[in-house]
């Protein structure tokens, strides 16, 4: 609940600090998602969600935030998602959130080197995406790979034998201009 109040103030502060210099930009819901992908030996899964919340200030100062619910997932096998919710302690650890003040753009590609915040867990991490920026949208998209371990995640097992110690994320995230602006 902390983070969410957290996450809520730093929502508030980006769309009320806005000048005739900042754009904001929102997260359409609708036409965003995030994938996982994680490996066992005798199979592979996807969980998608397509429910992920952020904003974009868009300016010479950049600032991005992005927040997903855990229990959104969806990888097709309820089970699965039930058994990914223990694992992930989604009571204690609802979300996962990346926040990132250090954005760079190249031609056609953007770079961010900011905090993941997963399962109770801060690491510092480097994404590299492709940007694609028009007067009504900006879509990033682009992937990465987290090792579980790193996150204190216990790494559960299928017929004595773990599931693998990373996950690839792949991620489309589809920005609008804020009324705001």
């Amino acid at each position: 609940m902390k983070d969410y109040c957290l996450f809520s103030i730093f929502f508030f502060f980006v769309l009320n600090v806005n000048s005739q210099n900042n754009k904001t930009w929102m997260l359409n819901s609708e036409k965003s998602q995030i994938q996982y992908t994680a490996k066992h030996l005798l199979h592979e899964w996807n969980g998608i969600n397509d429910k992920v919340k952020g904003v974009f200030l868009f300016n010479d100062q950049s600032k991005i935030a992005i927040s997903a619910n855990i229990a959104d997932f969806d990888s097709g096998i309820s089970n699965r998602d039930s058994n990914a919710l223990r694992v992930l302690n989604a009571l204690n650890y609802p979300q996962v959130k990346f926040y990132s003040d250090e954005i760079t753009f190249t031609s056609g590609n953007i770079n961010f080197i900011g905090e993941l915040d997963f399962h109770g867990k801060k690491i510092k991490k480097t994404v590299n995406a492709i940007f694609l920026n028009d007067s009504e949208n900006i879509s990033i998209e682009g992937s990465f790979s987290i090792v579980l371990t790193d996150f204190n995640i216990k790494l559960p097992s299928l017929m004595l034998v773990k599931m693998e110690d990373f996950a690839d994320i792949k991620f489309k995230l589809i920005f609008e201009k804020s009324s705001l602006n």
